[in-house]
């Protein structure tokens, strides 16, 4: 464990369950945020286009192929 989460932990075991609690919610939406902050930087640098680009064909093409379908977000 780093010097850094070590001080962490021990911060955390300083306080009572419900500020705990709280602080690992919050770290946990830090933690996202970071994640979603991170692909969208991806998505937005032209660096990335013809890779990400590149991908989206392959996956159009297994579709009209029949080796794939369509992500349906209703369904997950």
């Amino acid at each position: 464990m780093t010097k850094l989460a070590e001080e962490a932990a021990r911060l955390v075991e300083m306080l009572p369950e419900d500020k705990a609690q709280a602080l690992l919610e919050y770290a946990r939406y830090l933690v996202e945020k970071a994640d979603e902050e991170e692909w969208q930087r991806k998505f937005s640098d032209p660096r990335y286009r013809p890779k990400l680009t590149g991908l989206m064909d392959e996956v159009e093409r297994e579709i009209a192929a029949g080796q794939a379908e369509p992500l349906d977000a209703e369904h997950l």
